[in-house]
């Protein structure tokens, strides 16, 4: 591991490090690019640590460095974590003979822009090649991510998940709460609420300041702890004394003292935009401090609303101030809030769990089956170059099917004339939960008695039977769309059939569709087709925040007025779909 931080990845591998250590079947070693408090953790803990410095060392001498140690100790598997040891520890397995690699994949990268967005994007594409090409496991940290990657390009069958753990043996307090605040300077009955994690934009500080303002309009006594540090410390300090809230914020910055800390506060707050699992939050659970969390990614994964805390929209301050006030309203409530969430923890959410599983996963990649081939120094180019080849191909089709929605947007009399004759309707999207739904729902809904077609959704890697997102919930819910009671359905080969005119929502989907189902490549199309002036994919806006839903859901809403149009002028025929439990008041015809 790259180990150059302390945050969430680092406090996981650590971990579950203290469960790998203590079994006696598993021999563990360690080698980190940086030495740090990672190395120091798991060298308390007893394990081997080697520390190949990469601010002294570059690319070429680290990967040797590292196939010589690989080599020489005899490794199974090589787990990796971030990009860059992923890359090297990749490939250094390879040329040692390591017969199997697996990844943990922590959290998605964070949005960037200019420069940093290109080098992003160079990085992402070489790691899914080296992973492509060499891991047998890819580890998700929680099912949404599991999704986002197989719908990224990842091989699916390599794709699991396992949820993160926490050690409950050490994330406990070790002072009582009334000595923390003293030495904070505050009272018992003070309001503290608090939030702990790296300063950085993701991790969306500058709406939990906007929500402490709120808050203090009607608590005027409250507090807030701010406990971490980052790039954006001086931002949010300026934020906060922007605001007037600063004579009421505390920035603590990096303490070693964090479980004494959360356990003293009576609220914690995830106001992320971005999550996997993340470890602040099992551990502020585990401390039976009632949270309240932004509702993304592996966060409903963890929380179960108004059950074991509080979940609200991403980037809605209004939404985190309320929900604080009402646990500060009702503090009987928030403590059984806090004592479910011990339990939820003690029960999906330990190490032993957490390790058990990596066991299981080492285990089915070593137990003789035909495993990725070991490759040497002269067979590594070629595996590189084939990978290569496969993405040039992918490419080209890619670029095919793009002219072909590009020409339908010119000239959509094939895409029109099938509408206005058609009598079943698909709509596919990745994993029918939050695109083709919606759109679905849309159509069938505006288009009402007046048309006489069904119209149906399905998902091409569709988990049956899982709920909508709940984030799509609650920014359909504002659109007049109901996706609570929808369930997911895989595409299944008769639906295809049987389908007149099938709508996709990107590139991609075009591509699968053209490979699983050649014979339904003329009547599939994308649902932008009819809308020139809008883009011509729409991206999944899974694991993002609620205005990256309703930009989608937007989009959606544009795209699909031309087809309403269409389909609410062709004559009633016996009219037959049961649209399903969707619902929108809204006519897009009009």
């Amino acid at each position: 591991m790259s180990a150059d931080l302390w945050a969430g990845a680092e406090v996981q591998l650590a971990t579950v490090a203290s469960y790998l250590v203590a079994r006696p079947d598993v021999n563990l070693t360690a080698v980190l690019l940086n030495e740090g408090p990672l190395a120091r953790e798991l060298r308390r803990l007893g394990v081997q640590v080697t520390v190949v410095d990469e601010t002294q060392h570059g690319a070429v001498r680290i990967l040797t460095f590292l196939t010589r140690f690989l080599r020489d100790r005899d490794v199974e598997v090589v787990h990796t974590h971030r990009y860059k040891d992923n890359v090297l520890g990749s490939i250094a397995a390879k040329l040692a003979g390591v017969p199997h690699v697996v990844r943990t994949v922590h959290g998605l990268r964070e949005p960037t822009r200019g420069w940093e967005w290109a080098k992003a994007r160079a990085y992402d594409a070489l790691d899914k090649a080296t992973l492509r090409c060499f891991a047998d496991r890819i580890i998700a940290v929680s099912k949404r991510m599991a999704e986002t990657l197989r719908a990224s390009g990842h091989r699916p069958t390599a794709v699991i998940q396992i949820h993160n753990g926490v050690d409950l043996r050490t994330v406990r307090a070790t002072r009582v709460r009334e000595e923390v605040r003293r030495e904070l300077g505050l009272g018992s009955r003070t309001l503290l609420v608090g939030t702990v994690g790296r300063l950085s934009r993701v991790k969306g500080h500058a709406y939990f300041l906007r929500a402490a303002k709120l808050i203090l309009e009607a608590e005027r006594g409250a507090r807030f702890l701010i406990v971490g540090d980052g790039p954006l410390r001086d931002e949010l300090v300026a934020s906060a004394t922007h605001l007037g809230v600063d004579h009421a914020c505390l920035f603590l910055g990096p303490r070693t003292d964090i479980y004494d800390l959360v356990g003293a506060m009576d609220i914690f707050v995830l106001p992320s935009l971005d999550e996997g699992i993340p470890m602040a939050l099992l551990e502020a659970m585990a401390l039976r401090t009632p949270v309240v969390a932004s509702a993304v990614g592996g966060v409903p994964e963890i929380v179960t609303h108004r059950a074991t805390g509080l979940l609200v929209t991403p980037r809605d301050e209004r939404a985190l101030a309320d929900a604080c006030l009402e646990l500060a309203l009702n503090p009987n409530w928030a403590q059984t809030l806090g004592a479910r969430a011990r339990r939820v923890v003690e029960d999906e959410f330990s190490h032993e769990r957490n390790g058990q599983a990596l066991m299981e996963v080492y285990r089915s990649v070593t137990s003789g089956r035909a495993n990725r081939a070991t490759l040497g120094r002269l067979t590594l180019p070629w595996r590189l170059a084939g990978r290569l080849v496969v993405y040039g191909q992918r490419g080209l089709e890619h670029v095919i099917e793009r002219r072909r929605m590009n020409r339908l947007r010119h000239d959509p009399t094939v895409l029109t004339a099938r509408l206005k004759s058609a009598r079943r309707i698909l709509i596919i999207c990745h994993g029918n939960v939050i695109r083709s739904p919606f759109a679905a729902g849309l159509i069938a809904q505006a288009v009402g008695d007046r048309g006489s077609v069904s119209i149906s959704s399905a998902g091409l890697e569709a988990v049956p039977r899982k709920q909508a997102h709940p984030t799509a919930v609650l920014t359909a819910t504002a659109l007049r769309v109901d996706l609570s009671r929808h369930a997911a359905a895989p595409v299944a080969p008769a639906t295809v059939a049987n389908a007149d005119v099938i709508l996709v929502m990107d590139i991609p989907q075009l591509v699968v569709m053209r490979t699983r189902f050649p014979n339904a490549r003329a009547k599939t199309f994308l649902l932008t087709c009819l809308a020139p002036e809008v883009p011509l994919e729409i991206p999944d806006p899974v694991d993002g925040d609620g205005s990256v839903f309703q930009t989608c859901f937007d989009h959606i809403s544009r795209a699909v007025r031309p087809i309403v149009r269409i389909l609410s002028d062709t004559p009633p025929s016996g009219f037959v779909a049961d649209p399903g439990p969707l619902h929108a008041t809204e006519r897009l015809r009009q």
